[in-house]
């Protein structure tokens, strides 16, 4: 018996691929049409509909530019505002903390 046999492991593309709904991020996009609806429906009024409206077109076209760039950019961008702007170089785990001015 030969103990080096290869296994392969297909990976599916739906497990990996991020959730897109036209051409948005899914959640962006579902926040877009509740505060559209909003604007169309509840306000009834001509005005909320024409801002409603052109609130969606304008939204969904940028959400889906901004999915084109990077399909996760919502959790990429809440992942980046919790790091520090500047991570101080230090030689050994033991050193000095440094005092940043």
């Amino acid at each position: 018996m030969d103990s080096t046999v290869k296994q392969e492991i297909t990976i599916h593309q739906a497990l990996h691929q991020p959730i897109l709904v036209m051409g948005g991020e899914r959640n962006l996009v579902m926040m877009l049409g509740v505060i559209a609806g909003v604007f169309i429906f509840s306000l009834a009024q001509l005005w909320a509909a024409v801002i409603g409206v052109l609130l969606w077109v304008f939204g969904q076209w940028g959400l889906a530019q901004l999915a084109k760039y990077d399909p996760m950019l919502s959790k990429t961008g809440k992942r980046h505002m919790k790091y520090k702007k500047y991570y101080p170089a230090s030689a050994t785990p033991f050193a000095p903390n440094r005092v940043i001015k």
